[in-house]
């Protein structure tokens, strides 16, 4: 045979051998896929027996192999419809949700009611570089206000309802404007008045306990008391550098008038009573209050506790300064969030 016949020979044999290999693979997998289908097949017949045997079982089995067989796809799904995570504010607005807050708490609610009954104290004082607008000779005033007090609060505005006393006391030299100064006179009051007031505050909050408010104030009372005149002269050894007269031309002629006369009339007096209004006099037998600006450092610690430090100007008492204290309550114990937490949440 010659060579190239011998490696036709040789590769014809190699193509046989391959084939053969083949054969062999192919017949192996044939008994493989036959076995794996028996296998199913008795699977399957499992199952049906378990089924009719115990349908409950079968069906808690069946969800089980459907989890499984979910896989990384069905986490990933997941994975992209989870929610993303909440705010600071939306996590706080989340545990509202579960319900109210404390029964200390002094956050307060929208469309809500909340009630404060208190005393309070205020210190009223005319300077005198505004008695001097309006008269030569003056003495300044400082004069106490004190009383009770009922707040109503709505959304973030106040009503104030007031009961009070207040004090006008001065012991002084007076002249008018353009008067000579031998018509100085002496006053000495000790006038009191019985208010009712109304204030309305509106104002903003800095968080949940402390705020400033600023509103007006209007009121009306009585007022009862004496108001004395009398002539006085100058004394060097005096504190406000005027004394009162003892008589007419006593001590000093130049300035005790020689004649004594009574309210209403000209000439000198002393120590006669002012007559009121109701008599003709100057002396007001009502008061009022008109409070234009009234300002407040509004300070809520609790629920149940309100402290106010105020002051402003009063037309027909001066400036004034104090505070107030309240004790709290109302705002609603609803067992439902209140809507706008809801709200909240939503625009979130």
């Amino acid at each position: 045979m010659t060579y190239s016949n011998k490696s036709r020979a040789l590769t014809l044999l190699l193509l046989a051998l391959s084939a053969n290999v083949f054969a062999q693979d192919a017949a192996t997998a044939v008994e493989e896929g036959a076995e794996a289908t028996a296998d199913a097949t008795e699977a399957t017949a499992d199952v049906t027996a378990d089924v009719a045997a115990d349908p409950a079982l079968a069906a808690e089995q069946g969800l089980d192999q459907v989890a499984e067989g979910s896989g990384e796809e069905d986490l990933g799904a997941m994975d992209s419809e989870a929610p993303p995570l909440l705010s600071d504010e939306q996590a706080t607005a989340e545990e509202e949700l579960q319900g109210e807050r404390s029964g200390t708490d002094p956050y307060e609610y929208e469309d809500r009611s909340y009630y404060f009954i208190g005393a309070f104290y205020n210190h009223s004082f005319i300077p005198g570089f505004m008695l001097s607008l309006f008269l030569d000779a003056y003495q300044a005033t400082n004069n106490p206000t004190t009383g009770l007090e009922f707040t109503y609060r709505r959304n973030g505005f106040d009503i104030m309802i007031r009961g009070y006393w207040q004090r006008f006391a001065v012991d002084g030299p007076f002249r008018g404007p353009g008067d000579a100064d031998f018509e100085t006179e002496i006053i000495n009051a000790n006038m009191q008045t019985a208010m009712l007031s109304a204030t309305f505050l509106w104002g903003t909050q800095f968080n949940k306990y402390i705020g400033l408010q600023f509103g007006i104030g209007l009121g009306i009372g009585g007022a009862f008391g004496d108001l004395i005149r009398t002539e006085a002269y100058p004394d060097s050894n005096a504190e406000s550098g005027y004394s009162p007269c003892t008589g007419p031309s006593n001590p000093n002629a130049s300035y005790c008038d020689p004649t004594s006369v009574a309210d209403g009339e000209n000439g000198g007096h002393y120590n006669v009573p002012v007559r009121n209004w109701a008599n003709g006099g100057s002396l007001p037998f009502m008061w009022f209050r008109a409070s234009i600006p009234h300002l407040a450092i509004r300070i809520k610690p609790i629920k149940q506790l309100l402290i106010r430090v105020e002051g402003g100007f009063d037309v027909f008492s001066g400036f004034f300064v104090g505070g107030s204290l309240g004790f709290g309550f109302g705002g609603g114990s609803d067992d439902s969030p209140p809507e706008e937490i809801f709200d909240e949440v939503e625009e979130e």
